[in-house]
C-alpha cells in the first residue's frame, strides 16, 4: 500500500470511526513515551482468556518492535500480517481471514 493510499484509508476511517489524535500520536512519537500498558501487564495477563495471541500488520506506522515486546511480556505469540499496516483486518482481510479460522481451529479442534 502506497503513504499515498494509507493518507487516504487513515482520513476515511477518521470520517467513519473516531477522529485521529495527531497531537496525541505525534507526542508519543517523538518523546518516545513509555509504554502506557507497562504498569498493567499483570492485571492485562489476567483478563485474557486461556488461548490468545496478537496480531499485527508488519507496515504498521507504529514499531513492530512495541508489539514483539508485549507479545513477550504477555507470553502470547505474535502473527505479522504482511501488506498491512494499522488495520490489517481492513488492509489484508482474507489474510486475517485465513490466520482466524486457523486459530479457531486449533482452539475447538478438528
Amino acid at each position: 500500500m502506497t503513504d499515498e493510499a494509507r493518507l487516504r484509508w487513515t482520513a476515511r476511517g477518521a470520517r467513519q470511526r473516531r477522529p485521529v489524535n495527531w497531537a496525541m500520536n505525534g507526542g508519543l512519537g517523538t518523546e518516545r513515551h513509555a509504554d502506557p500498558l507497562d504498569d498493567h501487564i499483570a492485571e492485562l495477563r489476567a483478563c485474557l482468556p486461556a488461548r490468545a495471541e496478537l496480531l499485527g500488520g508488519c507496515d504498521d506506522p507504529r514499531p513492530l518492535s512495541a508489539l514483539e515486546s508485549l507479545a513477550l511480556r504477555l507470553a502470547l505469540p505474535l502473527t505479522r500480517i504482511g501488506g498491512a499496516g494499522h488495520e490489517p483486518w481492513l488492509e489484508q482481510p482474507d489474510a486475517v481471514r485465513a490466520h482466524l479460522r486457523r486459530f479457531v481451529q486449533a482452539a475447538v479442534g478438528p
